[in-house]
């Protein structure tokens, strides 16, 4: 990767750890109100001697001259978080004046009491698929059977039912496979990525914009803004500015369990994850004929498989410290889990979704709901029986 985004990534990290400071300074009965002002003027001087010192080396597109004021940069960076949840802590008494409410959020409500009802209505055969697809989709767990909520949680998936990143992927995925009728011109591109942006952040409105999916939402604005002006979509780039973002509008989401794992769990997949696929080198033997074209047809699922593996043991290894530490468990048979429960809920999202749209309209075709309602249940049996191991 040749660093790339490094020193994005160092901004985010030193603004992460000074929002984190900042909610410790000004925890229990300590005053916001100091550490409000010294962080403030800290973060400012700082930033101004950078500017005078990176000015004074006269070669801005040099990195090397720009070393001198980076350490001064960096420290403004880490006031500058401390400073955000200074403020935080000092706004956290205040509420806003009562009365209505913004028309999108009412919007966001009523959708979500019309995808429930549509949920509700597929005429699956087992009703705990309703009752799995309306978590999935949702995150509405109170319809799921006490077995399965217990087989989900004792096999190591209950991060499938938890409304997440992973579910919003999904539907981005679905998003813009929608859209791309619209063609690829530039214009076509900026329309596509407008229409999915608005699309996913409806649906973290509608699911309650919760600290996991919210990180997701904006990692899909970032990149898609990425897309339409034309820049690399480094992924440590997009993770340090979402994290930074997130940080600063909300310091206190830093103390959330589902917000550090969320955050563990990509940074696997960034830095992890791309090391342990390139361990599977699928090359094919010297030889010609139909033999070659037998061998790449069996080793490419092996591929496949190997690189599901990875992801889910590159997430694992990233953030089974932080739930060792908030849970005191960890589940031996995750890798057996992921590999099952993700391919199959995911194909579960994806089939639900055409039903919804089909199902009002009496369109519903009953294969294709025989079909979700046996990946459902497969799901379920699959993991009951790992939890019974």
């Amino acid at each position: 990767m040749k660093g790339e985004g490094k020193e994005l990534t160092d901004f985010a990290l030193l603004f992460t750890a000074g929002a984190a400071a900042g909610l410790y300074i000004c925890s229990g009965n300590r005053p916001a109100y100091p550490a409000a002002c010294i962080s403030f003027f800290a973060s400012v001087a700082l930033a101004l001697y950078s500017a005078m010192t990176f000015k004074r080396t006269g070669n801005p597109d040099s990195r090397n001259t720009a070393m001198p004021c980076r350490p001064f940069l960096v420290a403004a960076f880490f006031f500058s978080g401390i400073y955000c949840a200074s403020i935080a802590s000092l706004n956290a008494g205040c509420r806003a004046p009562d009365g209505g409410q913004w028309f999108l959020r009412d919007a966001a409500q009523a959708s979500l009491l019309h995808l429930k009802t549509a949920i509700e209505s597929i005429p699956f055969r087992d009703r705990d698929s309703n009752a799995l697809i309306l978590a999935l989709i949702t995150g509405d767990r109170s319809g799921l059977p006490p077995q399965v909520s217990s087989s989900f949680r004792i096999s190591g998936a209950s991060h499938i039912l938890a409304l997440s990143g992973m579910h919003l992927g999904v539907v981005y995925i679905i998003l813009t496979r929608m859209f791309a009728v619209l063609g690829n011109s530039p214009s076509a591109v900026r329309i596509r990525s407008a229409m999915t942006v608005a699309a996913a952040g409806f649906y973290t409105m509608m699911t309650g914009a919760g600290a996991s999916i919210l990180r997701a939402f904006l990692f899909i604005t970032l990149n898609e803004t990425a897309r339409c002006t034309g820049r690399k979509r480094l992924p440590m780039n997009i993770f340090s500015a979402a994290l930074m973002t997130q940080a600063a509008l909300s310091p206190h989401v830093l103390e959330s369990v589902s917000f550090q794992l969320s955050y563990l769990a990509m940074a696997g997949l960034y830095l992890l994850y791309p090391v342990m696929r390139g361990w599977y080198r699928e090359t094919a033997p010297a030889r010609t004929g139909g033999t070659v074209s037998m061998w790449i047809a069996r080793a490419r699922p092996m591929k496949r498989i190997w690189d599901m593996a990875a992801m889910s043991i590159s997430c694992q290894i990233f953030t089974a410290p932080a739930a060792w530490y908030y849970f005191g468990t960890f589940p031996p048979y995750f890798l057996i889990t992921n590999l099952i429960a993700v391919p199959l809920s995911t194909a579960a999202i994806n089939l639900s979704i055409p039903l919804l749209i089909l199902q009002p309209l009496g369109l519903c075709p009953g294969i294709l709901v025989e079909a979700d309602n046996a990946v459902i249940q497969a799901m379920c049996r699959s993991l009951e029986i790992i939890s019974g191991l």
